[in-house]
């Protein structure tokens, strides 16, 4: 045989053998990456508006007889605050806002049968400043919330056409209140709110009897609201 032929067929043996053993080789692939999406976290500040509806209860006293208005209607406004991620789970905030209301009611009132006057409440606007606690689960957010609020209420008393009450004050109280947040974008909160409110009592001038008036209201509220 010749030398080239050898040369040949020994090369050709050769690369059959290699590819062989190749065709046997298992290749380890690392698996492909898994995609985690980021972790939505509820610190920072928001700023949003908000309407719904309430529903109260007026109570007024003189040294001879008590008379009570249940005044109801709209109100909405705006509201902000910011929020601290103090643990995965547990949420810290402070919450501020400040509505238009159109809560009101007009009644007469009568003492053993005899008219007295008609009388109408209302609430024209309230805010409150508050602080916040929740529980984070992923992008809802249940919380509670209570602080200082104040408002204007207005009263007014008529006998017969006679105008013997027409008076309005910012009176100040407390607030307290629970809701759920939802973040259904990174910057999109949603928020439903139940908020009970106290303003506390004013004296009043009712044709020349003290008329201690108490003020007290519920509210739902339906809210959306930008984070920053």
């Amino acid at each position: 045989m010749k030398i080239s032929h050898f040369i040949a067929a020994s090369a050709i043996a050769l690369f059959a053998a290699t590819s062989a053993q190749a065709a046997d080789v298992v290749y380890d692939q690392e698996p492909a990456p898994v995609y985690m999406p980021p972790v939505f976290s509820w610190s920072g500040a928001y700023i949003g508006a908000q309407v719904g509806y309430g529903w109260g209860k007026s109570e007024g006293d003189t040294a001879d007889f008590s008379a009570e208005l249940k005044p109801d209607g709209f109100l909405g406004g705006i509201y902000g605050g910011y929020n601290w991620e103090v643990s995965p789970s547990v949420v810290l905030g402070i919450d501020a806002d400040i509505n238009y209301a159109d809560l009101q009611e007009e009644s007469d009132f009568f003492n053993g049968g005899t008219y007295l006057f008609t009388g109408e409440s209302k609430l024209r606007w309230e805010g409150a400043v508050r602080a916040r606690a929740g529980y984070a689960v992923d992008r809802f957010l249940p919380y509670i919330a209570g602080g200082v609020a104040f408002g204007e209420v207005e009263h007014n008393a008529n006998f017969e056409g006679l105008s013997i009450l027409d008076d309005k004050k910012t009176q100040t109280g407390w607030t307290l209140g629970a809701g759920v947040d939802y973040a259904a974008t990174d910057n999109l909160i949603l928020r439903l709110e139940y908020r009970y409110t106290d303003l506390g009592d004013e004296d009043y001038d009712l044709g020349g009897n003290d008329y201690n008036v108490d003020f007290k209201s519920h509210d739902i509220r339906l809210g959306v609201a930008y984070k920053f």
